[in-house]
């Protein structure tokens, strides 16, 4: 893999003794802080690297520069001042005591964010509607990607592969539909670079993406830990591929008589999962993917959250928390924006999940962490109507939610950005009211028919079809089979594709009146 780096050496030491080499020393980058990338722009800006230990280290780019001493590991790390915006392409020299000298071509300052997570995220941009076209006119050489290469690890590693490549048709078809549309509109609206760093894996849980040392520091996440301990612990691949064999046998003879018979084969069987090398143990895609990344500057994050975590729904929220707090606490930056995708409604069927409301669960786990962790945004995606379709190619609006949340929220650009989310309940006799919170210019229904997806019950928590009102900004729910409600619930099945919205047309997030505090 080419990274475009010119080596300049200079030619100081005396000549070996009976050779031709050269006494030099050697500087190294990390994956990221390669050719055509982009800095962070308005904030200290740290890059690192490794060198001969004791060895120093100046870099400088834009009249600005620093220095640093490579430590007994080698590694070395600087922070430039904050660097203001620059649109055409910068040269970065590294040179170090020793006489080498490393130079970084076609740099750009902007803005960079993160993006991350499952298969929705990173669903491509040749797949989306519209593909040909968007494919076609994506000729933005400010906007740039780098994609990191797929990797599961033990321990967090120094490196990653990967490179940074510019915006253009031929590289934009296996990017990130939903980050580069993300990206496109940041730097239409910003008139600015935009570097988009792409981390992803498909089907990824929570666990994998945050550090072991989080995990265990969080007393709820015991459940977790114990039970990847358990399922390590209990493996026997001796006995587990021997038994394979015995059902891939029995399959075949049954394949068999299928064939004679002129009828439907059983499905192949699939060979068990060894869990000491799932994507999905903790920490193993934190180690690989997203530590050799840390502390690259950016702006924030944008993420999905997948159907993998059907499996711990309950625990979601502490996931979700913890994995925020970790990054936020080893990046350095504060507490930077993250923005979050709440998923499409979808039938979830083949998905391991921990109970029938596993899927709603789930996504009330991000409204909570929304209303309680600061700098964190949501983008609702209720009124995409593709529930037996995971990947839905509708990734246009997704993209477009997430960057009117990063333009008002993240960069204080005026407008609506966030749909209506529920703030408070009030009981008027058989009826309920129900409050929410953006309910920027009132609230409506894309169809223009009453409010769906409603659901209301009494004391006994049997939740019965309900009518619903728009009453100005609050929603009045009764059902003539409860007399005496006390609480509501909306869109809490997996396959509800409600109608509401604000007056800016962001649509309602799921929420249920009797859920945790």
């Amino acid at each position: 893999m080419s990274r475009k780096r010119l080596w300049c050496l200079n030619l100081v030491g005396a000549m070996l003794v009976g050779g031709g080499a050269v006494a030099t020393a050697q500087l190294r980058l990390p994956a990221v802080i390669s050719d055509n990338m982009v800095l962070q722009r308005g904030r200290p800006v740290p890059l690192w690297g490794w060198a001969q230990p004791g060895e120093t280290v100046k870099v400088t780019i834009a009249e600005a520069g620093a220095t640093a001493q490579a430590g007994e590991d080698g590694r070395w790390q600087v922070r430039l001042p904050a660097l203001e915006v620059q649109e055409q392409g910068l040269e970065m020299v590294i040179a170090g005591s020793s006489g080498s000298c490393l130079r970084v071509k076609n740099v750009m300052i902007g803005e960079v964010w993160l993006c991350t997570g499952p298969s929705n995220i990173f669903w491509p941009v040749k797949s989306c509607d519209h593909a040909r076209q968007e494919i076609a006119s994506a000729t933005y050489p400010q906007i740039r990607f780098f994609t990191v290469g797929r990797r599961m690890a033990d321990q967090p590693q120094a490196d990653c592969e990967g490179r940074w490549v510019e915006c253009s048709p031929a590289n934009v078809p296996d990017v990130s539909g939903v980050g580069y549309f993300f990206a496109r509109q940041l730097h239409q609206d910003l008139k600015m670079p935009v570097g988009l760093v792409q981390s992803f894996w498909g089907g990824s849980r929570l666990e994998a993406w945050t550090s072991l040392e989080a995990l265990q520091d969080h007393p709820a996440l015991r459940p977790v830990l114990d039970y990847w301990k358990q399922q390590m612990a209990g493996f026997d691949a001796v006995r587990s591929q021997a038994d394979y064999e015995k059902t891939l046998t029995a399959w075949q003879e049954a394949a068999a008589r299928a064939q004679a018979a002129g009828t439907k084969p059983p499905a192949k069987p699939k060979l068990p999962a060894d869990p000491r090398t799932s994507n999905h143990r903790p920490a193993c895609l934190f180690n690989g993917m997203i530590a050799p990344l840390i502390p690259y500057g950016m702006r924030g994050a944008i993420t999905y959250q997948g159907l993998g975590n059907l499996f711990w729904a309950e625990h979601s929220r502490v996931l979700l928390e913890t994995m925020i707090a970790d990054w936020r606490r080893r990046w350095g930056q504060g507490d930077f924006p993250i923005g979050m995708v709440q998923p499409a409604p979808y039938t979830c069927q083949g998905w391991a999940q921990s109970s029938p409301d596993s899927y709603a669960i789930q996504r009330e786990s991000q409204l909570l962490v929304l209303q309680q962790v600061p700098h964190i945004g949501l983008a609702a995606t209720m009124d995409i109507d593709a529930v037996n379709v995971l990947h839905f190619p509708q990734k246009q609006p997704v993209a477009h939610r997430l960057a009117l949340w990063a333009l008002g929220a993240v960069y204080g650009r005026p407008g609506a950005y966030q749909g209506p989310i529920f703030r408070a309940m009030t009981v008027e006799g058989d009826r309920i009211r129900i409050r929410f919170r953006h309910a920027e210019g009132g609230l409506r229904t894309r169809d223009g028919r009453p409010p769906t997806c409603f659901t209301i019950a009494g004391s006994d928590r049997l939740f019965q079809p309900a009518t619903a009102t728009i009453e100005a900004d609050t929603i009045v729910v009764r059902s003539d089979r409860i007399p005496r409600p006390v609480a509501v619930r909306f869109a809490w099945g997996n396959t509800d594709v409600p109608n509401l919205c604000n007056g800016a047309g962001f649509p309602a997030s799921l929420f249920r009146t009797d859920g945790p505090p």
